[in-house]
């Protein structure tokens, strides 16, 4: 009698909790903005990729065996619109030529920006890779202004004076 009595209140409980933690809408049928990724070709060996990373704290990337072959594939994410949203991003260069890449400056910059997308928008990743200091920023496509605030990290071929003034950026 005491199992029944307290089986009915725990399967009860249990049923409300699934409930509770239903997934998420899918972001393609409310309204929202996308979040494209870019690369540059700057030669025939390198490879400016700038890409989002996260999204609210998920991650986006997909998990594969040959993570080089990601560089230079511009993926595009939805996200809801009207709410604020932060993204993780990163720039960097990367080189086809193996020895290069083992050996070679990376030129990295990662961080993150927050902003509320309008609905329908289009939003891409830009940035700028050099030795001295890199880039990345999002920017609008229609408007081509920069939201939120560029992610800026300083090279290993920035002399100090140019170290001191991206740093403050």
């Amino acid at each position: 009698m005491r199992l029944a009595t307290l089986s009915i209140p725990l399967l009860t409980m249990a049923l409300a909790g699934c409930q509770a933690l239903a997934p998420a809408p899918d972001v393609a049928t409310i309204p929202h903005a996308a979040i494209a990724g870019t690369h540059l070709d700057t030669d025939g060996d390198r490879v400016d990729t700038f890409r989002a990373l996260a999204i609210d704290g998920r991650n986006i990337l997909p998990i594969t065996d040959q993570p080089a072959k990601l560089i230079g594939v511009d993926a595009t994410h939805l996200v809801p619109a009207g709410r604020s949203v932060h993204v993780e991003i990163e720039g960097l260069a990367i080189y086809r030529n193996t020895a290069r890449r083992l050996f070679w400056d990376p030129m990295h910059v990662q961080g993150a920006v927050d902003f509320v997308p309008a609905a329908d928008a289009r939003y891409s990743l830009h940035g700028s890779i050099s030795p001295e200091v890199s880039s990345v920023w999002l920017e609008n496509d229609a408007t081509h202004e920069v939201v939120g605030a560029k992610v800026s990290a300083v090279g290993r071929g920035a002399p100090p004076a140019d170290a001191a003034s991206a740093a403050a950026q």
